[in-house]
């Protein structure tokens, strides 16, 4: 696949290719507040997206390797890995949920612990004013309120992604492995063929660009949540998968998943004893330090060649504006929107070139 060339190009004072320029612009930005706009249909729909790369590198895996067996072969080989696979994964789920339930079983523990930090509290609030006590109590009520705010929230947000899986993700992954050449010969044909190389080459970069982005932050999600689940096992934590996992995945959140991320451990940790409880936070804090001193310098930034000034600026924007879902996404829309004005600015030189022999002479 073609990359976007790295030879810098002269800027034009063509008013007409400034002008165009700014109307692209605005329709890209009108396009991304749209889509965070429908921002739970969004959500569902990026990750249907994710599922089919992975499903189709998976099936192209495989059929790479499978090229001397018949079709029947194949099918009987597919299945046994299938099974295999979901048997493996099944076993481990259902021992994390039997550990996890056990340990949630007797709540002594989780009770004498509450008591105590209660009675430490209490006694701590006795030296201050009585203006002081109340706004301590209020502000912890307020924080008890929004912590089971933020629960019915979710599971009523929840419920709607499980219903909107349930409609349209039959209905992408029937789009793409069913009618993958329709559609593609569908796009194409909407195209003009005075456009079509660029066309091309646009959505070759692209391709390429995210494929790179997509490969780097399951390579980084999977080295976080690797070191995570060994630590999580060796120091005997219960439900290490899910919290390995769970690590992983919020380590895609810039800034705060990492901390987020050290707070389930921690709390189940302290169930078992001070001492697991700090050992979790040391797990977390040496896969960190992996990432940011390895997985970040040597993989990440060679695959999405973006420079850490415009990253940093584009998470504070972008969080500003969307949220948590504007901070993982930032890089993403930034490399594509950046391929589509650079093709088209070099497509609108090529458009208006009467202009654009005028400013060379100039």
């Amino acid at each position: 696949m073609s990359e976007i060339s790295a030879v810098p190009m002269p800027l034009t004072t063509n008013r007409k290719v400034w002008l165009t320029m700014v109307v692209i612009a605005s329709l890209l930005c009108g396009v991304i507040m749209i889509l965070f706009y429908f921002q739970e249909l969004f959500i569902v729909i990026l990750f249907g997206l994710c599922l089919i790369v992975l499903m189709d590198k998976a099936i192209r895996l495989f059929n790479k390797y499978t090229t001397k067996y018949t079709k029947k072969q194949k099918r009987v080989i597919a299945i046994a890995i299938i099974v295999s696979f979901g048997g493996f994964w099944g076993y481990l789920i259902i021992a994390q949920i039997s550990n996890i339930s056990s340990l949630f079983a007797d709540l002594t523990n989780i009770q004498i612990m509450i008591n105590s930090g209660t009675q430490m509290l209490a006694d701590m609030l006795e030296i201050f004013p009585d203006t002081v006590t109340d706004r301590v109590h209020d502000f912890i009520d307020d924080m008890v309120g929004a912590v089971f705010l933020y629960v019915r929230t979710f599971v009523s947000q929840a419920f709607l992604y499980i219903v909107a899986v349930v409609l349209i993700y039959p209905i992408m992954f029937s789009m793409y492995f069913k009618d993958k050449g329709n559609l593609k010969k569908t796009i194409e044909d909407m195209i003009p063929p005075r456009f079509e190389k660029e066309f091309q080459t646009t959505s070759s970069a692209i391709l390429t660009r995210s494929n790179n982005f997509f490969v780097a932050k399951v390579i980084e999600s999977i080295g976080v949540a690797s070191i995570c689940c060994i630590g999580f096992y060796l120091i005997g934590l219960p439900g290490w998968l899910f919290l390995g996992i769970l690590a992983g995945l919020l380590n895609n959140v810039p800034y705060i998943g990492p901390t987020v991320s050290t707070i389930p451990p921690f709390i189940i940790g302290l169930v078992i004893g001070w001492k697991v409880a700090v050992l979790a936070i040391v797990v977390c804090g040496i896969a960190q330090i992996v990432d940011n001193l390895y997985l970040i310098p040597f993989m990440i930034s060679s695959k999405i060649k973006v420079n850490p000034l415009t990253t940093v600026l584009l998470i504070l924007i972008f969080s500003q504006l969307f949220g948590i879902l504007g901070m993982i996404l930032c890089l993403p829309i930034y490399i594509i929107s950046k391929i589509i004005l650079v093709e088209a600015y070099k497509l609108l030189i090529l458009i208006f070139p009467e202009t654009a022999k005028k400013d060379e002479e100039l």
